[in-house]
């Protein structure tokens, strides 16, 4: 049954009152709105992905076989960019999915790349490159290097910073993105920084909750663990904790536009979800191991990863995972799932850019999310030998 959705300011004046679809009434103050649900809605979106993919790439003949697939963009036409963290390459798909182009290989030249963070589609034949390693920006256009933006003489701000969105005036919207260990408060704080690649000068306008402080002494990680989650949408930061149901919308200057909460149902791990961790590990572990030769070897490494994490069976698994913005503003609210980097998330809430719960997006089994734009959806899937494909689905009314 769908939540009853109620709303909630606690302000000292109200400018008026505005409706959104559903029943629900929003109190404005100076631009500053808290929309509030009773529970977690349980509807379906007025969308979902259509049956199949509009089409297939990675396993078909003479498709490009994949490595590792690590980030994609969704071009208007329907087209991809697909960055292969393996093979260090990024690869342009046809709007159809049956042609391919290499648009970028390994190295540190102007047309090629090293890791690539983020890439963003800006028009029908733009691309740019979040490139950490290089310590760059990198600007393609038909198929070639249009802009370049060294970081190289302030590699610290290449390799602290992650690209989360691009905003109205073209600068883009970054997060922290590395940090140690030992730090002395409850939850490290990480900020939020606007960069203009004219100046590149970087203007912290925020900051949020990141890591959980761990101590010192405990050599155990919680396969569990909550995180601060950052994205961006229409020009404006996204971000929330994983242990609080609670979303915070900033404008670009990193003025609180708008909050949406919600009362969820807690999930405490079990047997389950611990074997789901256990089995993500015995397939991530050994290709990363490859100078061990003998089961007895890998068996060992693997015993050795297990006893470095402790669940905490009184702390609820993570709300959502990594979060994220489509064209058209609304944010992708993923449903935790153990291993999710590999296998994707089963489900995604989607809330519209005024934070209205429009209701949860299944994804086939095994789909990881990479974009969605121009009504489609990008993403990954495996085959039974772990080979990566690109899959692209329409999204359609149900």
């Amino acid at each position: 049954m769908a939540a009853t959705m109620i709303a909630a300011v606690t302000m000292a004046a109200c400018d008026g009152e505005t409706g959104v679809a559903g029943g629900a009434v929003v109190r404005d103050s100076a631009g500053f709105r808290i929309v509030e649900y009773a529970g977690t809605p349980q509807h379906d979106a007025p969308f979902a992905l259509s049956a199949e993919p509009v089409y297939r790439h990675g396993s078909g003949s003479g498709d490009y076989l994949f490595g590792t697939i690590r980030h994609g963009a969704l071009f208007p036409d329907g087209g991809a960019a697909i960055f292969d963290a393996a093979n260090t390459e990024i690869v342009v798909l046809g709007p159809d999915g049956r042609s391919h182009e290499l648009l970028a290989g390994s190295g540190q030249g102007p047309s090629e790349v090293g890791f690539v963070g983020r890439m963003f589609a800006l028009g029908m034949d733009s691309l740019l490159i979040d490139d950490n390693w290089n310590a760059r920006f990198t600007l393609f256009a038909d198929g070639a290097v249009a802009r370049t933006v060294s970081l190289e003489e302030n590699r610290e701000l290449a390799l602290g910073l992650a690209a989360r969105g691009i905003d109205a005036s073209g600068r883009l919207l970054m997060s922290s993105a590395s940090y140690r260990r030992g730090f002395p408060d409850d939850w490290l704080p990480g900020y939020l920084v606007r960069l203009d690649l004219d100046t590149l000068v970087p203007d912290t306008v925020g900051s949020y909750d990141w890591v959980p402080f761990v101590p010192p002494d405990d050599e155990a990680d919680n396969p569990f663990a909550h995180l601060g989650r950052v994205g961006a949408a229409a020009g404006r930061f996204v971000h929330g904790r994983s242990d609080t149901p609670e979303l915070i919308w900033r404008e670009s200057d990193g003025t609180v536009s708008q909050i949406v909460r919600w009362q969820p149902e807690w999930v405490y791990p079990t047997d389950e979800h611990w074997k789901a961790f256990e089995a993500d590990l015995r397939v991530r572990l050994p290709p990363v191991n490859p100078h061990l030769q003998t089961e007895e070897a890998i068996e060992e490494l693997i015993r050795q990863a297990l006893a470095s994490y402790r669940v905490d069976p009184d702390q609820p698994l993570p709300l959502f995972g990594d979060l994220f913005g489509d064209d058209e503003g609304r944010v992708w609210l993923p449903e935790y799932a153990v291993a999710s980097q590999r296998n994707g998330y089963p489900s995604y809430a989607v809330i519209s850019s005024s934070g209205e719960w429009l209701g949860t997006v299944d994804a086939p089994p095994g789909l990881r999310v990479l974009d969605v734009a121009g009504g489609r959806v990008l993403g990954v899937v495996k085959d039974e030998m772990d080979v990566e494909s690109v899959v692209v689905y329409d999204l359609i009314s149900p």
